[in-house]
């Protein structure tokens, strides 16, 4: 488990949940600090896909590169990103259930060099808060979409 750590049951079949989630085009849609998403590459989403993101983080435009280093479909997607000594990897795992699917929203944070490792924990805490409430934005997102 790592810094950021999340569950939710969302009412939608795990092949919707699973497809709605891994269409990072329409992050904007969902996450409030995401003004655009590229994809790099090109061909179908899978392990090695790319992205470039913007967000706006305090009025500040940030882009970063998003690269898809896992993915397993129906049941589980990562991405990661590295930027200025800091890396991050979400990953997501879902499992169908009666009522939807179990999802499990789990984000680890690195950082490398002396300065950044001396900030991880309000590296860390800055970035729970950005994503504080990710999943709800997804599952309201996912079960308006049908």
């Amino acid at each position: 488990m790592g810094a950021l750590n999340q569950t939710m049951v969302i009412d939608r079949p795990v092949e919707t949940v699973f497809q709605l989630t891994t269409h990072m085009e329409r992050s904007p849609e969902i996450m409030d600090k995401v003004e655009q998403i590229t994809k790099m590459t090109e061909g179908p989403v899978g392990e090695g896909t790319k992205y470039t993101e913007i967000r706006n983080l305090g009025g500040r435009r940030v882009q970063s590169t998003l690269e898809v280093i896992e993915y397993v479909p129906n049941k589980s997607y990562a991405v990661a990103s590295e930027q200025n000594g800091v890396g991050i990897t979400f990953r997501y795992t879902f499992k169908p259930q009666q009522e939807g699917t179990f999802v499990t929203f789990d984000g680890i944070v690195r950082t490398s060099g002396f300065g950044r490792s001396l900030f991880k924990g309000m590296i860390v805490r800055m970035i729970s808060k950005e994503e504080l409430f990710h999943l709800q934005k997804l599952k309201e997102f996912i079960e308006k979409e049908q």
